[in-house]
């Protein structure tokens, strides 16, 4: 197995993870990232290289307690995903980037959204954005989470997220197609297919029906 290390946010993550989660987008857009300290309902993951957080074996080391040192590379940060905790559907659809109606939403206790879920260029096909998210999915399901959902943009690149989501169990209940040139798009080459989509995974064991709505 790749050697990978899984762990908690750091202050000086910031910045690098804002310019690899930026350079997934065209050009001049921003992100604002928020590392949720403090809040319990935020998780945040990161992955480095193995050693780069002083692990040095590629076992998951958050909260290790490394505060920095040499190994901090803004290079050695390899991706990110977070998992936010919302009980309200209204709340849930503030959060949303692709939709806004808490009517598209199934019945949930307490949802599990999906967030910053990217790869540095350059290290797709390692396993990482699987491994952030079964670890998200074990730190949700720990919390109470009966619903996971990700509103996420499906696009025409080998790193779509449709093609991690769909490994992991989830079903697409929403789509909206993006409409523009490729030639404004940073993933898709001869036609745009880009698509805004809500996709759902109920937690082991709940026998709700993903499709079901709130009416």
């Amino acid at each position: 197995m790749d050697d990978i290390a899984i762990r908690d946010p750091r202050p000086g993550d910031a910045e690098p993870l804002e310019a690899l989660i930026t350079s997934h987008f065209s050009e001049g857009s921003t992100y604002g990232v928020d590392l949720g300290t403090g809040d319990p309902t935020y998780h945040v993951l990161v992955a480095v290289e193995g050693g780069a957080d002083g692990s040095g074996d590629g076992s998951d080391a958050a909260g290790s307690g490394t505060a920095g040192g040499e190994g901090d590379r803004d290079d050695a940060i390899l991706g990110v995903m977070a998992l936010r905790e919302l009980a309200d559907p209204a709340a849930v659809a503030d959060e949303m980037y692709f939709f806004d109606d808490p009517e598209i939403l199934p019945a949930a206790e307490l949802y599990g959204h999906l967030e910053m879920g990217y790869v540095r260029d350059g290290a797709t096909g390692r396993g990482i954005g699987s491994r952030l998210l079964e670890r998200l999915h074990a730190v949700g399901a720990d919390r109470g989470v009966d619903l996971f959902l990700a509103d996420s943009w499906y696009h025409g690149g080998d790193d779509s997220p449709e093609k991690l989501l769909d490994a992991h169990g989830y079903e697409t209940v929403h789509r909206d197609p993006i409409d523009r040139p490729a030639a404004e798009c940073p993933k898709c080459e001869t036609e745009c297919t880009c698509e805004g989509a809500l996709a759902v995974r109920r937690v082991a064991g709940d026998e709700g029906d993903p499709e079901a709505t709130r009416s």
